[in-house]
């Protein structure tokens, strides 16, 4: 939530949650955005955590 309305890549989300030494899987982001989208989007009917293709994701204020 501190970074909304900002697009974060997944090299950046990758580095600030893993760490720049992280050797695990490429997917380790996608697996985890996933998760909140269960948890937040799908729980709540709303749409809160966008992918911006090709970019990374964002997290959209009304």
């Amino acid at each position: 939530m501190k970074n909304k309305n900002i697009v974060m890549d997944r090299d950046k989300l990758m580095n600030l949650v893993c760490g720049y030494d992280y050797m695990g899987e490429t997917n380790i982001i996608d697996v985890y955005i996933r998760y909140l989208r269960t948890k937040i989007d799908d729980k709540y009917g709303i749409k809160l955590i966008t992918t911006v293709r090709g970019v990374g994701y964002i997290i959209k204020e009304d």
